[in-house]
């Protein structure tokens, strides 16, 4: 049984307060607003090219986590949603693929490890043991926030793309998906 992961506070170093939560189907709006308020080379980033408007379909695409196979966690601060991060089970089902994206006003604050470090806490409860992040070569918050976070990293370069995979302990008395 999957434990229900609970929103959490979490204070930034600069004493920042961040609540942390699992994304829901009502977060579309406040999805797309996060979007806009994105520089072009943060958006640029995340989605590997120029994406300057995240469509209502894809809003609600991304907020329709299923909790076993799709999951995603918000940072909320001041009422707006200030950072995401998404995993997604890929094949080997016990491998996911992870995707992080902060407000530019968060990045470099230590948000990035928070959420890393939930997002792998539920990825073991759901019985991933391993994370593969794809990172644009210039990237460097990205390409160091694994690996800031604690966590064993190998690094291959797939068509131009780097590619982080990094394990995970499985949280005991995790039941493995059944396919």
């Amino acid at each position: 049984m999957l434990e229900v992961v609970e929103m959490a506070n979490t204070v930034l170093g600069d004493g920042t307060m961040v609540r942390i939560r699992p994304i829901e189907s009502g977060d579309v709006v406040a999805l797309v607003e996060f979007h806009e308020g994105l520089s072009f080379g943060t958006v640029y980033r995340r989605f590997f090219g120029v994406h300057p408007h995240l469509g209502t379909h894809e809003a609600e695409h991304f907020c329709a986590a299923d909790n076993v196979d799709r999951f995603a966690l918000i940072a909320v601060a001041d009422d707006a949603v200030v950072g995401v991060a998404r995993m997604e089970r890929v094949d080997p089902a016990t491998t996911a693929e992870v995707a992080f994206v902060l407000a530019d006003r968060f990045q470099h604050r230590g948000l990035g490890r928070v959420l890393a470090l939930r997002l792998a806490a539920a990825a073991s409860e759901r019985g991933i043991t391993e994370l593969v992040a794809d990172i644009l070569p210039d990237n460097l918050p990205m390409l160091r926030l694994l690996p800031d976070a604690g966590f064993a990293v190998t690094v291959s370069l797939i068509g131009g793309i780097v590619r982080q995979a990094c394990p995970i302990p499985i949280q005991s008395g995790t039941a493995l998906p059944t396919q």
